[in-house]
This record gives C-alpha cells, structure tokens and sequence, in this order.
C-alpha cells in the first residue's frame, strides 16, 4: 500500500530529524565514553578470574563508576576527578583497616570490637560530614570514604582472618572503577578529537554578546524611541549577566585543572573584571527599557531606514566642529550635536569587540595539538601578527574618536547657550539632555574598559608568539578545594557579618541576630568596665568618644582596686577576689576572651559543623543494627536486607539545604523504582548468562546516558544505574544465593527508598535549612550591604580633598564583590526553593524581581560611583549640601525601612520620607547653581557639566528603583496602615495637597 506523498514526506522528517537527534546526543565523546566504561565494568564483573579479586562484592565497580568515577567532558576533569577521588578511597580504606585491626585485638564480635567499629564509623561519617560542607571540591572524595567504610566495617567485625581482605577487595573495586573511566575516555578522545566548551571559547562568544547588547541599545544615544520589543532587551541583558556570572565560575572551575596549550588561562583572566564593567556600564548607561520623559510636543529624530530603532551609521571620518554645529537642531541642539561622535565612538567600541574576540579565538583555539599540527609554524605566525597590528590599530582609532567625543562634550553646552541667546529663548533644559548625557558618559567608560581589554589582547598577542605548547599544572591550594565543580553549587560560601556600626571589613560567620552581640554593644561593655586595649592591625576598642567618656571611671576605678589589693590579707577572701578581677581584666586576658568570644560564636553556629552532626547522625542511627550481637534479629535482618544500601542513599541524597535534599531525594526515589524494575526484567530474562547480564546492563545505560546528560532529571539517573548492579549480578557472583530476584529487588529498592527518606526527614527536622528563610535572610543582609555601598559613596562626595586612600578604594570595591557574591547565592537559591515541601505556595515571581531590583540597585550605585569622580563639586555638592543630605537620608532610610521588613517579617510603615520629592528639590537647586556659574561665566564646567547630568539622570533611575524596592516589599509583607478610608477627618487636607510634599505611601488599596 503505498502511502500519500504528504505523508510519506512527513514520516521522512521525523525519521531524519530523530536519526539527527541521536547522532547529536549519543554519537559524541562523553555519552559513548560512558557506554564504554559500563560496557568494560560489566565484562570485569563476568569475567570470573577478574571479579574474584572483589570477592562478594565486584559488582560494586559498576556502582562506584556510576557514583565517583563518571566520565567527564575532557582529560583534565578526569584527571583531576580521578585522582581526589581514589585519594578519598584510599583515606577511607586506611582509617577502616586501622579500625578493623584494633576491633581484632579484642576479639571476634565482642562488644569491645563492635563498639571501635561503630566509633570509627561515626567519628569518619562526621569529619566527611564537616568536609564535604566546607569544601565543596571534596564531596564525592568524602563521600567514597564513607562508601567504602560502611561496607567495610560493617561486616565481619573483629574477624583477624578478614581484616586485609575485605580491605583488597575494596581496594580493586576502587582501581578497577577509576581506570576502566579513565581508559574509556582516553579511547573516545582518539576517535573523537573535538573539543568541549570551555573558558576561553566562553570569553569569545561574550564579547560577540556585548556586541549585539550595544548594538541593540543605541537608540539610546539619540533619545529616540525604539520599536524593538521590551522583552527582546529583557532577555538580551538578563542573557549578558547570568552569562558574566557564568563566566567568573568558568575561570575559577578552568584555572585549577590540567590543560595543554601555548598561554595559561591567567593571561585572558583580566577579561573577566572587563567583561563585568561593560555589563555594568550598559546596565546604568544605556538600560534597556528606558521610557522617555519629555513634554508633549518635543521634536524627535527622524525614523531611519533598516533594523527598527538602529541608528545610522556615522561616516568613517570625524568632521570638524564647525560641521556638527552646523546641523543643529534649534530646539534639541543638544541632541543632534552628540549623536554623530557617540555613534562613531560606539562603532570603535564595537570594532574594537570585534577584535578582541577574534584574538582569543586564534591564540587558544589553535593550541590543541590536533589544529596546530595541521597548520604550520609560519602560518600561525603570520595570523597572530595580522591580529597583532589589528589591536594596534583599533587602539589608536579608539584613542582618536574618545578625544573628538570629548572635545565636543566640553564645547556643546556653549553652543546651545549661544543658539538660545541668539533666539531669545529661556534657559531650559529638556529630559533628552540627561538621557543623552548619561549615554555618552557611558560610552566614555567603555572605551576607557575597551582601552585596558585592548592592552590585555597586545600582551596576549605578544605571549603567543614567543611561547611554545605546554602542559599547564593547576595550583592546589584552599580555594581550589572550595571551587564547585560542575553542578555543584557552594552553599555557603562568603557569608559575611555586617552589622551597623562595623568599623571594618572583617570575615566572621552570620549567626542569629537575637544572639549576636554587635560590635557596638561590646564597645559599651568595655567602656563601661573601664577596659580599653588595642586589638590587631592597631584598631583600638573603644575608641573617639567613648574611651574619653569613660577616662576618669577607668581611673578611679583602677585606684581603687589597687585600694583593696593592698589593705587585704593574702588569704582573705577580699585579696583573692581583687586579684582574680584585676587578672580578668588585664590586657592580654581580654585579648583571650574576644578571641574565644568568636570563635564560640563561630562554632555554635556554623552550618559546616551542623551538617557533620546530621552526616554522623544519620549513619549512627541507620548502622546501628549492624553493631548489635551476632545472632541478634537486628543483626540477621541488617545482613539479609544489605542495610548498607539504605546508609549509602541517605549520604548521597543529603545536601546541605533542604530545597536540595527534597529535589534530589524525590528523583532518587523514581530512579530507584526504575532501575528495580528494569533489574527484575533482565534477571528473568538472562539468568547467569554472562553474555546476556553484560548486554542489558549495557543496553540500560542508553537510557541513563541520555536521562543525565539531556535532561534536566539528571539526579534520577545515577540510582537507577546503581540500583542495577545488586540485583542483576547477584546470583552470578554469588552463586549459593537462595534470596528469589523478586525479592532481591524489592528488597535493594526499600533499603535505597529507605535511606532516602530518612535523609528528606533528617534534613526536615534537625537543623532545618529552608530556602525561603535562608532567601528573605540573605535578602536583609544584602539591603544592608547596599545601604553600606551608599553610604560609602556619598562620605566619598563629601571630602574636602577629593584624593581617597587606598583602603577606603579597596572597602567600596570589596563592599560591590560582596553584593555581587550575594545576588548570586540568592539566584542559586531559588533554583532549589521550589522543591521544598510547604502547605502554601511561595511568591517566586515577587523573590526573582527583587533580585533584579537590588541588582539594578548595584549596577546604579556602581555607575555613581563612577560619575561621581568628575562632576563639579561646587555646584553639585558644596551648594546644595542641605539637598544633597534630605536626599542621602531618604534613600538610607528606606532601604533601612525594606532591610528590616525582610529581617523580621514585619510590614512596613505606611507613609516614609519620598525619595523623589527630595530628588526634585536637588535637581532644581543643582540646575540653578549650574545656570548661575554658566551666567557669570559662560565657557564654565565644561565637560564636568555633562557628568552632572549624567549623575542626575542615574539618580532619577535610582529613585525610581526605589519605589519598585518599596512596591514588591509592601506586596510581600504588606503596610502597617492607619489612613485606609476616605471617611477619615483627613481626606479633605490630604485631597488638596496634591504631591507627595515629601512622603511616600506604601499602602496600596488592593491591600
């Protein structure tokens, strides 16, 4: 029957894009590199000479490859995989051989014997616990110990004959696993030369990314309006900040691992800090959505031909000034001056993008020996000088048009003023000017970015051409162990304290605040006993004020003292008193006790020390009947049921929070249900047939290959293959097994499920680390440091001498790395909140825009800061210091006001000092002192005049963040409202005021 053509064409596409399909997913280095090794490890295990060096338990190679040792994306993850891991595996083979032998001395299975085994057990399942927290590096390291120990001294306790046996046996699971890994790759990397993506192909195709971010924003520039849609540059900006994010953890997972190449991945590292500036300075300089703000009326640019909202081109040669006065508008002067040179410059800018990532695409994708050998020496040679002379030339051209967009900044001012003289026309000043003043200055900081990124291509260029291919070694060290490799995300790290009043920039760990004493309230305390010594680094405490408060009680207080030591007897109760105080507060004792003070505060409550107790715990409890007498029915049931499944799962299932616990726990148990199933399936169908075992085991891991690599279920893959092994290669490696496979699976699947559980429930009940509380903390926190950045900021301002030192330079950078630092651990920790178990619904949406507020309140903040630098302080800041100071305390006090809405769950207050009304009040006294000095001196400011339009535009955008800060607050915790009706006395005063009049309602009437 032959079938329609439509049809038979249609049956043809899916066949050809699932064939495609396949090939895209299954015919690659990884997913074939995995076949093999399962395909390798089930041989091992048939293979009876071979699997007799495991004893009883060969069949756990399978498990250990799919657990420890699983194929990774290149050599050097291997490696590094391999070689930590079977550190790991010999620590815990060490430890639990030493346990075993001491639990032989006192005699087989006496309680003597099985207590030493249990003790160790505990005591190694805790230092793993506190390990894998801390460095996360470490987890499958730490986690293989406690594997292999588990099983190790769980069984035949205090058997001398059995104490180097078992530890063999474990010792070839352990190799066996890591090299049949490691041989499977190696073998694919022949057969497969390509390489995966890395860090410098990652540094590449973000500067194409700026590339088409700038390009998309330039409407920009010319204060025109876009028809582009709002959610294309959503997603284009969103898109460019997870990508930088991505691009810093790229660096620190890719500088700690083994690599050949001609450069070291350090020399592209500058890139890094590069790449964020430019997205900051497109983010405060040239946002994405920016709604005009001109009255009804104000001409605009005329449309341009080609992509909607894309300006024109400038031509390749920069016209005099003469010519771009010549052309300009008279009512938006300002407008059609700037845009040709801030076009032109943009042009260069992306030019000079361009460049960059055409250098890292030739110095580091033509190392690998493969690419090199293909192309000879003088080729390379003569590309990287191309490349080099590239740099050189799109340098000077950078140099050429920042100057011309400079000349024309300081001169455009006096031109308008002329054309408005000329006309008789009022000094005015249209929204456009801002909106274009903060684009060029923006612009100016690119280039000065571009600048630095251009200088790093040139020494790069440079090193390529005198250097030969290599091996790279990575540099051990804390960090490297604290580095999440791949889908591991660090849960704790860089918690910082702050409190209000931290005079320094302290590490210390976060702890709660209705235990914490803060720093201030123990300067009280040593004030008010009349203590006063200096601690490190020369920082004294008290210090200013209240050590000359408390000057003349500490003297008297010390006289007296003296008074008592000595009128009193030796052995009077009264001397030994005065003397023990005179002792606790002495100087050095009070150094003691600030230091024990921390570091109990630190141990009470660290989250490291808390999830080793849980580890502990938890393996305590569920190995507990493998430590009873030998013919007890715990005993006997713990050794029938292979309890040590159930010990296994739950280590491998707990996390460190809950949101993770509950996600991983949940697709370990399917995992676990369908590998149970398939193993029942393919033991009815083999029996002990070798040939038919290897087969379908082989066959199962297409699935799993796919389920891990493909899928976004990935956790649920590894217990289905581990699940496997126990039950299919049972009866073949131990033949007197009398345990039916039904049963034997039922069985291995409720010791699995059980462990699971147990960890869902531990992690649930002691020491709870939910999400939400752990967001809306880390949210608190945040505010704080942003208030802080602030606050930095503005004392900056408000120097006399405009030089900062060193260390107030170094407290603002760190204070932005810190809110950096934080904003991502927030956006990790809403990836795992929505698997936490709770009877009602989270608002996600509402958490997810408040990350995006407070990152916009960052990227602000940063482009003040940089503003700030170049803007005329007398009449910006000396003149209108009474403005300036309403406008810092609205903007601290309502980031205080969100700050401890967040802390302590409380709605906020319903009316808060308007930021915006304070705003309005600066920028008119500012634009009056600016006309004033323009009046008495009409060449005046100069380019510092367009900085001052800049900082007031990114002020208007910082107060418009604001009151969105305000909005999603209120929505979250509502608003202690006490003026809700209309019926009020009030409504008649409050109708006729109008405006705001200097405050803020936060209530809403859907409230």
């Amino acid at each position: 029957m032959k079938l329609p053509n439509g049809l038979e064409r249609g049956i043809c596409n899916i066949l050809r894009r699932a064939c495609s399909s396949f090939a895209r997913c299954f015919l690659a280095r990884r997913p074939l590199a995995r076949l093999l090794s399962t395909f390798l490890c089930s041989v091992v295990i048939a293979i009876r000479p071979f699997s007799r060096l495991g004893g009883q338990y060969a069949f756990l190679v399978l498990a250990l490859k799919e657990l420890v040792f699983s194929v990774q994306e290149n050599l050097a993850q291997q490696l590094e995989l391999t070689c930590l891991n079977i550190l790991g595996a010999l620590l815990g083979i060490g430890v639990s051989t030493l346990a075993k032998f001491l639990a032989s001395l006192a005699g087989p299975d006496t309680t003597g014997a099985r207590t030493i085994c249990a003790v160790f057990l505990i005591l190694i399942s805790f230092l793993a616990g506190i390990t894998k927290s801390r460095l996360v590096r470490l987890q499958l390291s730490t986690r293989i110990s406690c594997f292999i120990s588990i099983w190790i001294l769980t069984n035949d306790i205090g058997v001398p004959d059995r104490v180097l046996v078992d530890s063999s046996y474990f010792l070839w699971i352990t190799l066996s696993a890591a090299v049949i890994c490691m041989v499977s790759l190696l073998t694919m990397m022949v057969v497969f030369r390509g390489s995966s993506a890395n860090f410098e192909s990652e540094t590449a195709s973000i500067f194409a990314l700026l590339q088409k971010c700038l390009s998309s924003s330039l409407y920009r520039v010319g204060a025109r309006e876009t028809k582009m849609e709002v959610t294309f540059y959503r997603q284009l900006h969103d898109q460019l900040l997870r990508r930088s994010i991505m691009l810093n953890e790229s660096y620190s997972q890719a500088a700690f691992e083994l690599r050949v190449g001609r450069l070291s991945l350090q020399s592209i590292h500058p890139f890094v800090g590069i790449v964020e500036h430019l997205r900051r300075e497109l983010a405060w300089g040239l946002a994405p959505v920016k709604p005009l703000r001109s009255a009804p009326g104000t001409p605009r640019s005329p449309p341009i031909p080609g992509t909607p909202g894309t300006p024109r081109s400038p031509r390749s040669v920069t016209p005099s000034l003469h010519d771009y006065f010549s052309r300009v508008h008279h009512d938006l002067a300002f407008v059609s001056v700037l845009e040709p040179p801030a076009l032109e410059l943009a042009n260069t800018i992306l030019e000079a993008m361009k460049t960059v990532e055409r250098l890292i695409v030739l110095t580091f994708q033509k190392s690998c020996p493969a690419e090199v050998a293909s192309s000879s020496s003088e080729n390379l040679q003569v590309e990287a000088g191309s490349h080099k002379a590239a740099v050189h030339a799109a340098e000077r051209k950078l140099v050429v048009t920042r100057d011309s967009m400079r000349e024309v900044l300081k001169h455009v001012f006096d031109q308008v003023d002329m054309h408005q003289r000329a006309e008789g026309k009022k000094a005015h000043l249209p929204k456009e000017i801002f909106d274009c003043s903060l684009a060029a200055i923006a612009l100016l900081q690119m280039t000065q970015e571009m600048g630095r990124a251009l200088q790093v291509a040139r020494q790069v260029a440079t090193s390529y051409e005198e250097s030969k291919i290599r091996l790279w070694y990575p540099r051990v060290s804390l960090q490297w162990l604290g580095v999440p490799p791949g889908p591991f995300i660090s849960d704790d790290n860089g918690e910082l304290v702050y409190g209000p009043g931290l005079a320094n920039d302290d590490v210390g760990t976060t702890v709660d605040a209705d235990e914490r004493l803060t720093i201030m309230e123990a300067r009280q305390g040593l004030a008010e006993r009349a203590y006063s010594f200096t601690l490190h680094k020369g920082r004294p405490l008290p210090a200013g004020g209240l050590a000359a408060r408390y000057k003349v009680y500490a003297a008297a207080s010390a006289s007296k003292m003296e008074l008592r030591l000595s009128a009193a007897k030796v052995w009077s109760w009264r001397f030994w008193s005065g003397w023990m105080g005179k002792v606790w507060s002495s100087h050095n004792m009070l150094r003691a006790r600030v230091w024990l003070s921390k570091r109990y505060r630190s141990f009470q409550h660290s989250n490291h020390w808390k999830h080793g107790l849980k580890n502990a715990i938890g393996v305590a409890v569920l190995t507990f009947p493998a430590f009873m007498p030998a013919h007890s029915a715990g005993r006997e049931w713990f050794q029938d049921w292979r309890g040590q499944w159930m010990t296994i799962s739950y280590l491998w299932v707990l996390e460190t929070n809950t949101g993770a616990t509950w996600r991983t726990g949940y697709l370990r148990l399917f995992g676990t249900l369908l590998g149970a199933v398939y193993a029942y399936v393919t033991t009815i169908i083999c029996k002990n047939n070798p040939y038919g075992l290897v087969a379908m085991v082989t066959a199962f891991d297409i699935l799993i290959t796919w389920i891990i690599l493909n899928t976004s279920v990935a956790p649920m893959g590894c217990p289905a293959s581990v699940t496997l092994p126990p039950i299919v290669f049972a009866h073949y490696v131990s033949p007197t097994l009398a345990t039916s496979a039904l049963k034997l699976s039922i069985v291995r699947a409720v010791m699995i499920a059980a462990g699971i559980v147990a960890a869902l429930l531990m992690n649930s009940l002691l020491f709870p680390r939910h999400c939400r509380v752990l967001f809306l903390s880390d949210t608190s926190r945040t505010l704080g440091l942003l208030s802080s950045l602030y606050l930095t900021l503005s004392h900056d301002m408000f120097r006399i001498h405009r030089k900062r030192l060193h260390e107030e330079i170094r407290k603002t950078l760190k204070l932005e790395l810190q809110i950096r630092s934080s904003l991502y651990r927030l956006t990790t920790l809403l990836k795992t909140m929505d698997n936490e178990l709770s009877l009602l619904p989270k608002p996600l949406r509402h958490y997810r825009e408040m990350v995006i507020v407070m990152q916009k309140l960052l990227d602000l903040m940063t482009g003040l800061r940089k503003i700030r630098e170049n803007i005329p302080l007398k009449e910006t800041v000396a003149k209108v210091f009474k403005e300036r100071r309403e406008f810092m305390s609205c903007v601290c006090i309502i980031l205080y006001a969100c700050q401890h809405a967040f802390r302590a769950r409380e709605p906020l207050p319903q009316f808060l000092p308007s930021a915006r009304h304070a705003f309005a009040n600066l920028e008119s006294h500012v634009q009056d002192c600016i006309r004033q000095a323009r009046d008495e001196e009409p060449h005046a400011l100069g380019l510092s005049l367009v900085y001052a339009f800049a900082e007031q535009e990114v002020m208007q955008n910082l107060v418009d963040t604001l009151e969105e800060l305000l909005e999603l607050t209120g929505r979250l915790f509502g608003t202690s409202a006490w003026l809700t009706h209309e019926s009020h006395f009030s409504r008649t005063s409050t109708m006729e005021e109008g405006h705001d009049l200097g405050w803020y309602s936060t209530w809403k009437q859907d409230e």
